[in-house]
């Protein structure tokens, strides 16, 4: 394989090579995942993925960077260099210091609960175009009860629940176990109509975000009951990719809908207990966060353009050049049970970004400026003048 320059996949159309990443997803399956913290540089040292995860303790406080020519992919790369899932456990088991870099679990259940409300106010919905995650992959089916901590269903006896669909029934729920719908929700400050131009037709935050009065709440209140949660995210970003942080700052200052909101990353899409196939993310020309949480088996990272395979257990964050890299992630299955919560199985991803669309526009803007110019609609400040207003109105 040769050696990676963040600019040759910058430069590369996008989501034309699906089908090389696919196989390479499968050829990798039988790989050993690396569940080491670190941030993976391509030949000029410009970062191409942090991963945030467990890393055992050593001189230094910091992520280790590796340059392409020290970590050489391959199916037992991780151990030979004692850093997969296997050799930390071991070094814990030992009496080791292993430190652990991601979310910590109470940020995560908090995460966990915002989410989980947040979707069962606003739903989720599917689109058709969507070439990221299965099209069939409509519902998910789990286990309600874990049988193997002994409890109880406390619902009552017979419950079925179903629906008819072209002559047939089709069971959605019993005493046993339940469906959920499956899809996604985008939360953008600020972008442009798809295929408008924003200077044209400005900026405005994204369907999603104010779908409607109700809707406008509580997506308010899934971003109180993250805030926390983004300042971390938002140190991690700043620590592996400082060029992007500080422009991305800026911009998102400059474009940001709702003041709860740290930032510096502009849009956030909730994947909610979807496969996610191998991709580019088109939208992006810089670095993206993603992290996942749940209960599951498998699911497993695959950057294949760099066949690097990560373990990217809940609580884990990687931080990668999602627009020019090929990722996916392996198949999973939710495990069984309800937490005390509430919160159901499977697998709920987050993707956080800053459209390039976006940036584009919000770049040397001050802040605020999307609120105070209506998205690049009206002027802000002295650019207001008497045409904005109808003199004859009393």
């Amino acid at each position: 394989m040769s050696t990676p320059v963040l600019k040759d996949f910058i430069r590369g159309p996008k989501n034309t090579a699906k089908g090389m990443a696919e196989r390479t997803m499968r050829e990798m399956s039988t790989w050993e995942s690396d569940g080491a913290s670190g941030i993976f540089l391509d030949e000029h040292d410009q970062p191409l993925v942090a991963y945030f995860a467990r890393r055992r303790a050593g001189p230094s406080p910091k992520l280790s960077r590796f340059a392409y020519n020290y970590y050489i992919p391959g199916p037992k790369a991780p151990s030979s260099m004692g850093r997969s899932p296997d050799d930390l456990d071991r070094a814990a088991q030992e009496g080791e210091t292993v430190y652990f870099d991601g979310i910590k679990d109470s940020v995560l259940a908090k995460t966990a609960v915002a989410t989980q409300t947040l979707l069962h106010h606003i739903d989720v919905h599917k689109s058709p175009r969507d070439g990221r995650h299965d099209k069939e992959d409509h519902l998910l089916q789990y286990v309600k009860v874990d049988s193997t901590k002994g409890s109880e269903d406390l619902r009552e006896d017979g419950i079925c629940r179903s629906f008819i669909y072209a002559g047939a029934e089709y069971v959605y729920e019993d005493r046993t176990f339940a469906s959920e719908r499956t899809g996604t929700r985008h939360l953008v400050h600020a972008w442009p109509d798809q295929g408008s131009d924003p200077t044209v037709r400005g900026l405005h935050p994204s369907a999603d975000m104010v779908s409607n009065a109700s809707g406008a709440l509580h997506v308010q209140a899934y971003f109180d009951d993250t805030q926390e949660l983004a300042i971390l995210l938002g140190e991690m970003f700043r620590v592996s990719f400082p060029a992007f942080y500080t422009k991305y700052e800026a911009a998102f200052l400059a474009g940001r809908w709702t003041v709860t909101d740290p930032g510096p990353l502009l849009g956030r899409v909730l994947v909610w207990k979807l496969q996610v196939m191998p991709h580019q993310d088109g939208l992006d020309a810089g670095p993206s966060i993603i992290f996942n949480m749940g209960k599951f088996t498998g699911g497993e990272c695959y950057i294949t353009d760099l066949k690097l395979k990560l373990s990217y257990r809940p609580g884990d964050v990687i931080i990668l050049m999602g627009g020019a890299l090929y990722h996916g992630i392996g198949p999973w299955k939710p495990l069984p049970g309800i937490t005390e919560d509430g919160i159901t199985p499977g697998r709920v991803s987050n993707v956080w970004f800053f459209p390039h669309s976006s940036f584009q526009v919000l770049e040397n803007k001050e802040p605020g400026w999307a609120l105070k110019s209506a998205g690049g609609l009206r002027g802000t400040g002295s650019e207001l003048d008497s045409s904005d207003w109808d003199s004859e109105s009393d």
